[in-house]
């Protein structure tokens, strides 16, 4: 594996777009809603909105309603899916779509490899 990470965040919000949907489980909702000091009735009228697919987290002005000055309001307590980018399932079985998230994450090493991403990834569940 190279020196270099694959990933390094750089808090750009991009990956908060939520162009696929951000979707949550209901433990998820009750994290946020407690972390949000409000009861999770209110936390489902004001920040979820239903789909064909499930419930997820309402999007607007094309972000995911938590990000607020490229930062998540709930991040401590946000989404399983939110906490795995950008190691998707998707990017680390399929080296197109790994190679294709790099032209949407400015986190993604440019040169980095689909070999060293599956590494990193694995140690990172390692740890």
């Amino acid at each position: 594996m190279s020196q270099r990470p694959v990933f390094q965040c750089q808090q750009c919000g991009d990956c908060c777009a939520g162009r696929g949907g951000i979707f949550v489980r209901p433990e998820e909702v009750a994290a946020m809603a407690a972390l949000l000091e409000m009861g999770e009735e209110e936390f489902r009228d004001r920040y979820l909105e239903p789909s064909s697919l499930g419930t997820r987290l309402a999007i607007t002005d094309g972000v995911c309603v938590f990000l607020q000055d490229n930062r998540c309001r709930v991040h401590p307590v946000k989404p399983f899916i939110c906490r795995q980018w950008p190691y998707l399932p998707v990017l680390l079985a399929d080296e197109d779509e790994f190679e294709a998230a790099k032209g949407a994450c400015p986190g993604l090493d440019p040169e980095g490899s689909h070999k060293d991403f599956v590494e990193e990834s694995r140690k990172l569940n390692e740890s």
